[in-house]
């Protein structure tokens, strides 16, 4: 027996999939998983009060390493996510959307890089898929640290869900709440990190565009990696936040209701990070002591800068104008 076997054990990965009304989807995700690489990992499906006709979808599923929780009614996804960490027992955690997939070296690339790095939050970069399950994009990120290169490699076609082995790395230093990363399952975190959600105030506003929240605070106290790994594909369909925008080539252009929704987030998430603070001051402090309390305070009262400025300005003319 080796001294690896003796002594040391691969931390357990709580995947947390929250579901509503993704039935189509839904199998295809969970196969993606059992298809994994990395083997030491349980899954916690939440059902946000599906329909009846996505509840029996979901509960044809037997593995043993899958568990489903029944919240009574939708409680929208920063509730569901939580029900399920509440549950996990990985000290690492994977926040993933039913409509996804994972590409088979995704869990096995994030924890590498958590071992190596030692933040909160790591985030890969992912491919496109539309509803059909057609690839449409082999690398999508919006976190700009792709490898460009200067000829096309067709190896990659015959590769399609392969993870490179060599990926770049970098360290984020956005501000609280500038975006910096993909969505929501192209992360994984520090489940003690998590912790100081708990404290978040108003969580059933957040019926979509958790990761908004999660990944905001996970860079707040434990810091962020990107990583330019193609690790899983992001589903477009009609019923996602993407799907509200029309995306041609490299540009997104953003209709009404995704912009007031944009602006209506980046102005929640202060206000409520900031009256968190004010409100569980005594808690917060015992827990990160008094230094880091008010760093991360003045992190979140200061928290505009120049790339936040254009986009708001952008966002609020473009909504003036409609009108």
């Amino acid at each position: 027996m080796s001294l690896r076997n003796l002594y040391t054990k691969e931390p357990l990965i709580s995947i947390i999939i929250t579901y509503y009304n993704l039935g189509k989807y839904i199998n295809d995700c969970i196969l993606s998983i059992i298809s994994q690489t990395y083997t030491n990992w349980e899954v916690i499906i939440v059902n946000d009060g599906s329909d009846t006709k996505n509840t029996k979808i979901l509960n044809r599923i037997k593995n043993d390493k899958i568990k489903i929780i029944e919240l009574p009614k939708n409680e929208g996804q920063l509730c569901a996510f939580l029900a399920g960490v509440k549950n996990a027992k990985g000290e690492f955690i994977c926040m993933v959307d039913a409509d996804d997939i994972l590409l088979p070296n995704y869990l096995k690339t994030l924890l590498y890089v958590h071992l190596t790095t030692n933040t909160a939050l790591v985030s890969s970069s992912c491919g496109e898929i539309n509803e059909n399950s057609e690839i449409t994009s082999l690398n999508s990120n919006t976190n700009k640290i792709s490898i460009k290169q200067k000829t096309i490699n067709y190896s990659e076609i015959e590769n399609l869900f392969q993870t490179e082995e060599n990926f770049k790395l970098k360290k984020v230093k956005a501000p609280f709440a500038l975006w910096s990363w993909n969505p929501a399952t192209s992360g994984m975190f520090r489940k003690s990190a998590l912790d100081i959600l708990k404290y978040f105030p108003n969580k059933e506003y957040w019926k979509t565009g958790a990761d908004k929240v999660v990944f905001s605070f996970l860079h707040l106290i434990g810091g962020s990696v990107n990583i330019s790994a193609v690790c899983y594909l992001y589903r477009h369909h009609k019923t996602n936040n993407s799907q509200t925008s029309l995306t041609t080539g490299d540009k997104k252009f953003l209709n009404e209701e995704y912009v007031n929704k944009l602006i209506d987030w980046n102005i929640k998430i202060r206000l409520d990070a900031i009256n968190m603070f004010k409100k569980n001051r005594s808690d917060l402090i015992k827990k990160y002591n008094k230094l880091n309390y008010y760093k991360m305070y003045f992190k979140i009262i200061f928290c505009i800068n120049l790339k936040i400025c254009a986009k708001t300005i952008k966002a609020f003319a473009h909504k003036i104008i409609q009108y």
